[in-house]
């Protein structure tokens, strides 16, 4: 059974092209059941010249995030007021889709749970009646917990958002297990904008005490697989994919975004901006080994800093998702009062412009190889390809705002 506004990964997946052009797949060895099969596709690299096919001037530019939580209409406000015109919730305890917003009602998935959880080390297929679970030993629990059992469905959480907003599926993934140690990483967090798969359970911190009892409350899995099953439940075959969370906040070694890059070119890229941790060093570190990274700017649980600009012929679900896998999006930091009109790479000349007079940095691996403040930048790609490896361009205000503007990186060579 499916909850109200809480859609399951196998439903998203029956009524998804994604099913249709799918192609199964067995990882032996690390799997939660024994030749297990997980829909899979071919995908081709991450783009290395974003914005090649983006027509500036008709181009749409959408307003959304990879990764913002909304727990609240006070939340959802928030994000209107900035302009979001996609919303891409990142809940997680459980890490599942709140989808769609309207539907969604307080202890929604403590009553319906449909998806797998990992117990004790194995993959347990659903639903869960949590409260038949929780009652097998909730005399033990403190008086804070026992007050809220038996769990009881509560009223919506959201309005009806307004028309012509739109939303895709999405959720936090976290709790992932090292496939070469076996044990937990608790602070490596993935997001999969477009996805309906879903992972853990309801029981955050530990409170009710599952956790202790063998239920996993975050993925449970090596991360190879998580991420295979985030990509296996992608509802637009050729948009969305995995995102790396805040980096410097998880102390992530630095080698470790190549690492996970290399596991499937739908892995599209890193945070470089998570509200207040900046990352813009782990961007640049991976981007030096000439791998494609996009970069993702967002804000987190703190509703404000970052965002990323999708740029769009038509203002559907499904071509903000391809734009997604496509590269075609900028980071806007803060309000985002500028804008790129313009971003081009053919190989030769890097060509920009923007809405507003900034502070426009070219970018390599050798560091910042152009500066001036403008409202545009025309250079000539450098003729060391080998040295420099990639360009991107930082724009930044010209005033104490603090508003910046990031474009995705073009590999040169």
């Amino acid at each position: 059974m499916v909850g109200r506004g809480e859609v399951g990964r196998l439903d998203f997946l029956k009524l998804s092209a994604c099913a249709a052009a799918a192609a199964a797949w067995t990882w032996d060895g690390l799997a939660g059941t024994a030749g297990e099969e997980i829909v899979r596709h071919d995908a081709p690299p991450r783009n290395r010249r974003p914005y090649a096919g983006v027509d500036w001037a008709n181009a749409l530019q959408i307003r959304t995030t990879s990764h913002g939580h909304c727990d609240n209409q006070k939340m959802l406000d928030a994000y209107l007021k900035r302009g979001f015109e996609l919303l891409t919730v990142s809940n997680y305890y459980p890490s599942a889709p709140r989808y769609p917003l309207k539907d969604v009602r307080a202890n929604g998935f403590r009553l319906h749970h449909d998806f797998p959880v990992m117990v004790k080390g194995k993959r347990v297929e659903g639903p869960f009646d949590w409260n038949k679970i929780v009652g097998e030993w909730v005399d033990t629990l403190p008086e804070e917990q026992r007050k809220e059992y038996p769990f009881k469905e509560g009223k919506n959480l959201f309005k009806p958002i307004p028309a012509g907003i739109l939303e895709a599926p999405n959720a936090e993934h976290h709790y992932f297990l090292d496939p070469k140690t076996k044990k937990l990483v608790p602070s490596f967090h993935m997001c999969n904008p477009g996805s309906a798969f879903a992972s853990g359970t309801f029981d955050k911190r530990n409170k009710f005490k599952s956790h202790s009892r063998g239920w996993c409350f975050g993925s449970g899995e090596p991360w190879p697989i998580a991420i295979d099953r985030m990509l296996a439940g992608l509802v637009c075959p050729d948009g969305g994919g995995v995102t790396i969370n805040h980096p410097t906040w998880s102390k992530m070694d630095y080698d470790f975004p190549a690492v996970l890059l290399d596991h499937d070119p739908r892995v599209l890229g890193l945070e470089v901006i998570n509200n207040k941790y900046l990352s813009e060093d782990y961007w640049d570190h991976v981007l030096r080994t000439g791998r494609q990274c996009f970069g993702f700017f967002v804000p987190d649980w703190g509703l404000w800093r970052g965002c990323n600009v999708l740029l769009v012929k038509e203002r559907t679900v499904e071509a903000c998702l391809r734009a997604y896998r496509q590269g075609n999006f900028y980071g806007a930091v803060f309000g985002g009062r500028e804008r790129f009109e313009h971003i081009s790479f053919d190989g030769r000349k890097l060509d920009v412009r923007i809405d507003r007079p900034m502070k426009i940095e070219v970018i390599s691996a050798k560091g910042t190889i152009e500066s001036k403040t403008d409202k545009g930048i025309t250079f000539a790609a450098p003729a060391d390809a080998k040295a420099n490896v990639y360009l991107r361009v930082k724009a930044m205000a010209t005033d104490d705002s603090g508003e910046m503007l990031f474009s995705q990186p073009f590999m040169l060579g």
